[in-house]
């Protein structure tokens, strides 16, 4: 298991396998507070779009700001795409990250990190001296700003709360599936026994 093969780059805590656009960079880093910023309006929206019901009815006046708002999202994101790398498997934890040996060149000192798949906004990281280990690397964060470890590790925790989230609705789903596909075996089965009974 690759978080095992790289805990002295990942650390012993939570660690979390994204796919998402990463690159290396000259950019200036993201502070902490920047990137907290970040990463919370990103949870507000998203979970915003994913709580309200869908017989919920909003005001004209909210629906209609919210297309515009999507549609002017839209346009940064096609201005911006062919600017966004491309996406690669990443693993991250508040300590460090592991992704393909191909995504970084050996002297690579700092990435941009776009955390989520709508918005051309990244997360410019420091990095420590890259690792290389068969296909993969990894690196250690290296930062002057000791809050950024803290605002990371609370974004994995909540990647890896959604994505247990998710696993546990595709199984449900999954269970439902079964469920009803029991259900109609049964009325089958009832129904070559007793043919008059519809």
């Amino acid at each position: 298991m690759i978080t095992e093969d790289w805990q002295a780059v990942l650390g012993e805590g939570l660690a979390v396998t994204l796919e998402l656009p990463v690159a290396a960079t000259v950019r200036m880093p993201t502070t902490s507070d920047a990137a907290a910023h970040l990463l919370d309006a990103i949870a507000v929206l998203e979970a915003g779009s994913q709580g309200q019901a869908s017989d919920e009815l909003l005001p004209p006046e909210f629906v209609r700001l919210e297309l515009k708002l999507d549609l002017l999202m839209d346009l940064v994101t096609t201005l911006l795409a062919d600017k966004i790398p491309r996406r690669v498997p990443v693993t991250l934890s508040r300590e460090g990250l592991v992704l393909p040996a191909t995504a970084l060149a050996a002297d690579c000192e700092r990435i941009e990190l776009y955390p989520c798949q709508w918005l051309a906004q990244p997360l410019v990281l420091e990095i420590g001296r890259i690792k290389i280990r068969g296909h993969d690397c990894g690196a250690v964060w290296r930062s002057p700003d000791h809050g950024l470890k803290e605002v990371l590790g609370r974004w994995v925790f909540r990647m890896h709360r959604r994505e247990v989230a998710q696993r546990r609705l595709h199984a449900a789903g999954d269970q439902t599936d079964r469920s009803d596909s029991g259900a109609a075996d049964a009325a089958i089965a009832s129904a070559t026994r007793h043919p008059g009974i519809v």
